[in-house]
């Protein structure tokens, strides 16, 4: 092997090299962008979750409302119940 050919081998190992640090150097960069996209739109997310969360707390409301008219209604079937009984004995 000569010089010459010692010397083109030195350089396409530089430039293979080169080539590849480059292709790293972009892979990493194109991560690092998704990255960043990825906390904006998880960013994005949490104040929509917290505006949906302020948005559906009626709906939560209701669901304590329910229940407390369904005890009212229990107490009400009781009271009539009890008013039954105290007219077929008077009756």
């Amino acid at each position: 092997m000569t010089e010459t050919d010692v010397l083109a081998q030195w350089r396409l190992g530089f430039i293979l090299g080169a080539v590849v640090v480059l292709a790293v150097a972009v892979l990493l960069i194109t991560i690092l962008m998704v990255a960043r996209k990825i906390a904006s739109l998880a960013a994005t997310a949490l104040s929509v979750a917290a505006e949906i969360e302020s948005a559906t707390q009626p709906i939560w409301s209701l669901g304590d409302a329910n229940r407390i008219t369904e005890g009212i209604a229990r107490t009400v079937q009781s009271v009539d119940q009890r008013v039954h009984t105290i007219a077929d004995r008077l009756g």
